[in-house]
């Protein structure tokens, strides 16, 4: 303001708002991604009071988010009134005698020391010793690879889009049209002196588009679709990239006028049936989205020779965008379509083909350069051999799970929805009658209010200001008020029903009659495969309600599912990597290890051990694999503190080998900065080595963790892949449909029941040699539910 600018502060803090003035606003950021820029005047409309009266208005009413406590009884609208009549703090007091009613006259009699020391807490110092220097606050001349890796550090992956200057254009060409792009293997450095990105719109240049792809020993492509889920998205183009600099866009179902000539996807099929059926040729980044999308238009299976977000996952990337990647990694920036967001989205199909021409295009580029960059990387991390061998195999194998999809029985899940809707609506008018009023069930606000205001519950405590209502607040209620046990029915039977019964129908795909969820290789840390959209992981096992849903997960006529369940993976892996003689020997003689735990932690012998011990056991157990300590032991059972340290004590005196793979992990964690697999997949942990010990100690539990889960995944993801490998080279009918969790769940003909009976433990069980028997329990049903 000295210097005659004007000024603006994007902020979210109300605080800011005593800085407005002649030269100074407020860009206040509000839903769905708008802001509204505040003068005085709208400063003075939106609170009630100018700028210059905002910290007198939370030194009146208080702000519990910064701790200011407030005159006590003088609330928000009796403050704006006392500061519309009087002005500031120091005015009221100076007219305290005409403050009226008496009642809050006497409420800042009492509280004036309060009040003013609230309004110094308030009031921001504008007189610290700052200057400022605009020249010096030019970004000019700076090191853009320097500020790159700096950027990478901080995880700003979104800020390195725009940096000024420096990155190569998706849209960048030359003169000379001889020039060409060269990269291999060898290279470190992209170099590009020309981009040829074409539309193909005719048979003859789609003809000579699929002589190219013969022509090259493998190319990139990429997938332009109206959708997010592959299975029920539409097709608007594909982009192929034979060479680097080089690219085709085929546009198949753009609208609109502007969209003119384009090929029928029967056109393309037969074209560039070729060159998509040869072996290994295909680079992708998401391939498993590619695949899918196009198998759902018909195409042809594609043999995949490389995809980068899965070798950017294994490299421990945290950003696995495409055009991230290609600009951090290649400095190849890739221009993002005009498409808008929210209700503003435009549908991909109606922007111009030459938009998304140019789009698809360099995406297709991009792949194929990261493709050598990414493996070069790989064989560096000895990383080739998982990537190779296990990742990328099993990409074809989740295309087919989820192209095939589960069959519903949509007819029990709506009789479910009806007699479940009946049960809600009784437990809302009991709760109403325990509450003697009506309220939003769902709001936690007023649930809080009424339990612990109006019917004065016991435990309440306050978090921000409101009340808690979470389970384990309902959970400690329930043993005396049936208002609680109500409440958390309520939740769960609301949860059950609009999360699976009512919303697993509505999925149903009208072309296939079936649900298809995604499978991803990606989104964990442990290597473990997630489902999303629907969730079908997720799906309730325990309970009477739990089963009822999965029984509608059904076989087709004349044939069965099948389930082959791995015993205590987990526990075996921790065995094969700690080598405790004692856990070795458990599984070797076939014991229950929970039962065994149990009857060590509590001093009987095996046959005395209760369901209760067992269960308490089973927790140790389990812990150990998470890094629980006696604090987290605690807290998941009914022991004390001390009873917690004797426990992890004795369990660790029977298994001496755990607490030293525990100890020995978390070593070679800080040294190396990462953990892994028996496989050699990595997890990094930055911040093992951190000063804060919350943050370090978090780290050192992911360490312990992630070999364990990690060999588990990798244990499935083998056993998968040879399960399909067999049935492939048997051209058997049964199909791999779900992988949840340890378990793996087939479509199986009748007249193949009895050889999948012998094959899915056999192979399940032989997928990797361990220094325990693995053991795999098979089910089988005409429904989900009937296996559990």
């Amino acid at each position: 303001e000295e210097q005659g600018l004007e000024c603006i502060i994007l902020t979210g803090d109300a605080d800011a708002m005593q800085l407005v003035n002649a030269h100074t606003r407020v860009l206040y950021p509000r839903t769905m991604g708008e802001a509204a820029l505040l003068d005085s005047d709208g400063v003075t409309q939106k609170y009630g009071v100018p700028p210059e009266y905002i910290s007198d208005l939370k030194a009146l009413k208080g702000d519990s988010s910064d701790n200011i406590p407030g005159v006590k009884g003088v609330g928000e609208k009796t403050a704006i009134k006392l500061i519309q009549q009087f002005g500031g703090l120091d005015e009221i007091y100076l007219r305290i005698d005409e403050v009226s009613p008496p009642r809050i006259q006497g409420l800042l009699r009492d509280d004036e020391d309060v009040a003013r020391r609230c309004k110094l807490l308030a009031t921001i110092d504008t007189n610290s010793p700052v200057e400022l220097d605009m020249d010096a606050a030019r970004a000019e001349h700076f090191d853009r690879d320097k500020a790159i890796m700096l950027f990478r550090e901080l995880e700003f992956f979104k800020l390195i889009e725009r940096l000024p200057g420096g990155a190569i254009s998706a849209n960048t060409t030359t003169a000379d049209s001889s020039q060409r792009a060269i990269l291999s293997p060898e290279q470190d450095a992209v170099v590009v002196e020309k981009k040829d990105y074409r539309v193909v719109k005719t048979l003859d240049a789609l003809s000579s588009l699929a002589a190219r792809l013969c022509d090259a020993d493998e190319f990139a492509i990429e997938v332009i679709a109206d959708g997010a889920h592959p299975v029920s998205a539409q097709l608007v183009g594909l982009a192929f990239s034979p060479e680097v600099g080089e690219a085709y866009y085929i546009p198949l179902t753009h609208a609109g006028l502007e969209a003119g000539p384009q090929l029928s996807i029967e056109d393309v099929l037969c074209a560039l049936s070729q060159p998509l059926s040869r072996l290994s040729a295909v680079r992708a980044h998401n391939a498993n989205f590619v695949m899918t999308a196009m198998a759902q238009a018909r195409f042809p299976q594609m043999s995949l020779a490389f995809d980068t977000m899965l070798a950017a996952h294994l490299l421990g990337e945290r950003s696995q965008e495409l055009s991230g990647l290609a600009l951090e990694r290649l400095n190849f920036h890739i221009e993002p379509l005009p498409s808008g967001a929210g209700v503003k989205r435009v549908p991909v199909c109606h922007l111009s083909v030459e938009q998304v021409a140019q789009f698809a295009c360099a995406c297709a580029d991009a792949v194929g350069r990261l493709s050598y960059r990414l493996a070069q990387e790989l064989a560096k991390q000895q990383l080739s051999g998982l990537f190779d061998d296990v990742e990328l195999p099993l990409v074809p194998l989740l295309v087919g799970m989820q192209y095939n999809g589960v069959l519903l029985d949509t007819a029990l899940l709506s009789g479910m929805s009806c007699r479940l809707g009946e049960r809600l609506a009784a437990l809302e008018r009991e709760i109403y009658a325990l509450a003697a009023c009506s309220f939003n069930i769902n709001s936690p606000k007023q649930l809080g209010e009424v339990l612990f205001e109006k019917l004065r519950l016991p435990t309440g405590q306050k978090k921000r200001g409101a009340w808690s209502t979470d389970s384990a607040v309902l959970e400690v209620l329930r043993q005396n008020f049936k208002i609680a046990d109500c409440l958390l029915e309520f939740r769960q039977l609301s949860k059950l029903k609009s999360t699976y019964i009512d919303n697993l129908p509505v999925l149903v795909n009208t072309k296939t009659g079936r649900v298809h969820t995604s499978f991803n290789q990606t989104r964990t840390v442990t290597g473990r495969l997630s489902s999303s959209e629907p969730n079908l992981q997720n799906i309730p096992v325990r309970g009477d309600l739990g089963r009822e849903i999965r029984k509608a997960f059904i076989a087709p006529s004349d044939h069965v599912l099948l389930s082959g369940d791995y015993s205590q993976i987990d526990l075996r892996s921790l065995a094969h990597l700690s080598k405790d003689a004692a856990l070795i020997s458990t599984f070797e003689r076939g014991e229950d290890v929970h039962s065994i735990t149990a009857a060590h932690l509590f001093s009987v012998e095996a046959k005395c051990v209760t369901s209760a011990m067992r269960r308490l056991a089973k927790a140790v157990n389990f812990g150990v694999i998470y890094g629980m300590s006696s604090y987290g032991l605690e807290q998941a059972t009914e022991f004390s503190r001390s009873e917690a340290d004797r426990f992890i004590a004795a369990y660790f005196d029977r298994f001496p080998g755990i607490r030293a793979y525990l100890d020995k992990t978390k070593e070679q964690a800080r040294q190396l900065g990462y953990v892994q697999t028996i496989l050699g997949r990595r997890r990094y942990i930055p911040d093992i080595n951190a000063s804060n010990r919350m943050v370090r100690e978090a780290s050192e539990r992911m360490a312990i963790n992630m070999p364990v889960q990690g060999t588990s995944a990798d244990i499935i993801k083998v056993a998968m892949l040879h399960l399909d490998k067999y049935m492939a080279q048997r051209h058997m009918s049964s199909k791999l449909i779900l992988q949840v969790h340890d378990e793996l769940i087939f479509e199986v003909p009748q007249t193949e029941l009895s050889e999948m009976q012998e094959v899915v433990p056999r192979l399940m069980e032989g997928a990797i040699t361990l220094a325990v028997p693995v053991q795999v329990d098979i089910k089988m049903g005409y429904t989900w539910g009937q296996m559990t």
